[in-house]
C-alpha cells in the first residue's frame, strides 16, 4: 500500500491505511486465516511495520471493530436536525450506507462475537447503542405529537435496524439495487413513524 511504507504522511494517517487494508483482508479471509503476514502483504509493507503499529493480529481486528462501531455512533451526532423528517431520513439512509460500506466486517465481528466476550461486547455496542438512541428521538417526537409509531418505539428502532441489515445483504449482493433500497427503507420509515414534519 503507498503511503504506509515510506511516503511523508501523518502516522494516524498511516494507521488509518493500514486498517482501511486490513478491513478488506480480514473481510476476504476471516479473522482464524487472516495473520500478520496476510495484513502486511495485502497493505504492501512489511510484517515489522504492522507491528510498529499494533501489537497483533487481536489488536489490528480490535481497532478495526471499535473504528466500525465508532462511525456508526457519530452517524447519529452529524444527523441535520432541522426537521423530524430530515432527522429520520438521513440517519436512516446514513446507517443503510455505513451498514452496506462495513458488511463484511461485521459479519467477522459477528462471528467473532460468538466466542470471544470482548467481541461480543463490542458487537453489542455497535446494534444497541444506536437502536437505544433511535428509540429515544422516537418517543421525544411521539410525545411532541411529531410522530404516530405504528409499534412502540424500542420495536420499531429494533425493525428499522434490522430492514437496514437485510437491505444491505441485498445491496452488497446487487449494488445496482442501493438506491431502490434506500428509498423503500425510507418510505418504510415515514409509514411507520408516522412522522407529521
Amino acid at each position: 500500500m503507498r503511503g504506509i511504507g515510506g511516503r511523508a504522511l501523518a502516522e494516524s494517517e498511516k494507521r488509518s491505511l493500514l486498517l482501511d487494508s486490513a478491513e478488506r483482508t480480514f473481510c476476504r479471509l476471516g479473522f482464524t486465516r487472516t495473520t500478520i503476514g496476510a495484513l502486511a502483504d495485502d497493505a504492501g509493507i512489511t510484517r515489522p511495520t504492522v507491528y510498529s503499529y499494533f501489537p497483533s493480529k487481536e489488536d489490528v481486528f480490535r481497532a478495526l471493530a471499535e473504528r466500525v462501531r465508532d462511525e456508526f455512533l457519530a452517524l447519529q451526532e452529524n444527523i441535520d436536525t432541522t426537521s423530524p423528517r430530515d432527522t429520520g431520513r438521513v440517519g436512516i439512509v446514513a446507517y443503510l450506507h455505513a451498514y452496506v460500506r462495513h458488511r463484511g466486517m461485521l459479519t467477522v465481528i459477528h462471528h467473532q462475537a460468538l466466542s470471544d466476550p470482548e467481541m461480543r461486547a463490542l458487537h453489542d455496542e455497535i446494534h444497541e447503542r444506536p437502536t437505544r438512541r433511535h428509540a429515544r428521538f422516537l418517543t421525544r417526537l411521539e410525545a411532541r405529537g411529531e410522530a404516530s409509531l405504528a409499534v412502540p418505539a424500542r420495536a420499531l428502532a429494533e425493525m428499522v435496524t434490522g430492514i437496514a441489515m437485510r437491505f444491505a445483504d441485498l445491496a452488497t449482493a446487487d449494488p445496482a439495487r442501493l438506491d431502490e433500497l434506500t428509498a423503500e427503507l425510507v418510505a418504510a420509515y415515514e409509514r411507520l413513524t408516522g412522522l407529521h414534519t
